[in-house]
């Protein structure tokens, strides 16, 4: 790994700070965030049953997808300080302990999984009954998404430890400096599922519930991440140079304590979300069965959305931690201050741009005429909220950065958990589903508040709190310093 750059990180202009450490990373979330819109546009395209499935399904797969990232904050949280620690002494021992660790969180976080996937494999079919695949009053449809949706999760399920093994090994390659393999990584894991996507997902049938377009996708999911873990663990076993371990010397309670300091943190954080989608679904299911299928279109617009906040999070943490740490506090409220007039400037011009060309996506979306007008209606209205909302976003990351985890969760738990449902419902009382959807753009724009309370009191008072300390102290020292000039 490359010595640590701490002196750049502390002292390059702050602009150049941000764009050198955020543009090499742009391409691979960008791809990420596109995957999930290109799967949504190719499923939309067969029918709005298979939409709709998708719809479903999507609490349980997007916490997949965020135990799976929270587990790849864990072991780079962890990986990190080790590794300051082999960086300070550099001795060969310590150096085999980190590998030894490497092997040690590979295998806690596959048991782990394994343990999850069988709970998930279990509880799946009552969780899709209780979020509402069975409210349709035609039982044939009624039983049709059951199966559709349980299939699906199933297939899901059963790639889920690739998934982790991609994420974890993808973490572990950056924090030990291995930026640009690590990106490459993610960039071809991406085209190839996008590929095999398009070919299993555009062969589909709407009119068959089995061997339909949303099953094509959950192979693509399976069959790309299978091969991406197996890629990703020769990678990290062959480069970096990691042998055999003997199992019986691991040390597998302190590992999993070790990672599960940041990683039970993570893991609330990044399952507020899902909880979200879960009650909203089953909320739309109740009012306008019919319109569940935009939910799984919107979602995923807002994340394509977020792009540019998305890689922020991935690129301004370690920046914003080393300034802190350092104690250059008005360095990071630059940071942060540059950061989000960024995100300001190119989420506007994102609504500008979705504004004046809503109606064309919306026909590139769905076939269907009720789907593409409440879809116009989202990208006309619904984006300029995304200028707080990918501040909110950012502040979880630079909250966790420097050591504020309870503030982040409480900032995360109150924009998508309390003023999400507790808005999207009462819209939904008032004008059903437009009204959801205004009212989650207003809890975007609310959580403003949120964002601003927190970083005054945790960030901006700092200086305020370190300069009243140093004068406490000065006040201490200066009976005993009385007295000594006395005697």
């Amino acid at each position: 790994m490359e010595h640590c750059k701490q002196h750049w990180m502390l002292n390059t202009p702050v602009f150049r700070l941000i764009m050198s450490c955020s543009l090499p990373i742009l391409p691979a979330v960008f791809l990420l965030t596109a995957y999930d819109l290109l799967e949504t546009g190719l499923i939309a395209r067969l029918c709005s049953t298979q939409l709709s499935a998708l719809s479903f399904s999507a609490p349980l797969t997007t916490a997949m997808t965020g135990i799976a990232i929270a587990i790849s904050i864990a072991t780079n949280s962890w990986v990190c300080r080790l590794k300051a620690n082999i960086n300070q002494h550099s001795s060969q021992t310590e150096k085999n302990e980190l590998k030894d660790n490497l092997v040690r969180s590979l295998v806690v976080a596959t048991s782990l999984t394994l343990a999850l996937s069988l709970l998930f494999y279990l509880i799946s079919p009552t969780l899709y009954h209780l979020i509402g695949t069975q409210s349709s009053v035609q039982p044939a449809i009624e039983l049709g998404m059951t199966n559709l949706v349980t299939k699906y999760s199933e297939i899901r399920i059963l790639g889920w430890i690739p998934l982790v093994l991609i994420w974890q090994i993808n973490g572990i390659l950056r924090s030990l400096g291995y930026m640009k393999q690590a990106s490459i990584l993610l960039i071809s894991w991406m085209l190839t599922k996008s590929l095999i996507s398009y070919y299993l997902i555009s062969d589909g049938q709407c009119s068959q519930f089995l061997a339909n377009g949303i099953m094509g996708a959950g192979y693509a999911h399976l069959i790309s991440d299978t091969l991406f873990a197996l890629f990703s663990l020769s990678i990290i076993f062959r480069d970096l140079g990691i042998q055999k371990q003997r199992i019986s010397s691991i040390k597998w309670l302190c590992t999993l304590k070790q990672m599960s300091v940041t990683g039970l943190n993570a893991s609330l954080q990044q399952l507020y979300l899902p909880i979200t989608i879960g009650i909203l679904t089953f909320y739309v299911a109740i009012i306008a069965d019919s319109e569940v299928a935009l939910l799984g279109i919107i979602f995923r617009i807002e994340a394509m959305g977020l792009l540019v906040p998305i890689v922020f999070t991935a690129s301004l943490p370690g920046l914003i931690a080393a300034n802190w740490w350092s104690n250059n506090v008005d360095r990071v409220k630059s940071l942060i201050r540059q950061a989000f007039a960024i995100i300001v400037f190119t989420q506007m011009l994102l609504a500008l741009y979705l504004y004046l060309n809503a109606e064309k996506i919306a026909l590139e979306i769905s076939q269907s005429p009720i789907l593409q007008g409440n879809i116009k209606f989202y990208l006309m209205y619904i984006p300029i909220s995304f200028t707080v909302a990918g501040c909110s976003m950012m502040a979880l990351s630079c909250l966790n950065a420097i050591g504020k985890s309870a503030n982040a969760s409480m900032l995360g738990f109150g924009h998508k958990v309390v003023l999400t449902l507790l808005l999207a419902i009462a819209g939904g009382w008032v004008a059903s589903i437009t009204g959801v959807l205004v009212g989650i753009a207003i809890a975007h724009l609310a959580s403003l508040i949120l964002v601003t309370q927190l970083f005054i009191n945790v960030i901006w008072r700092q200086k305020d709190r370190q300069n009243d300390e140093n004068r406490r102290k000065q006040q201490e020292k200066s009976p005993v310093t009385h007295i000594e000039n006395r005697a």
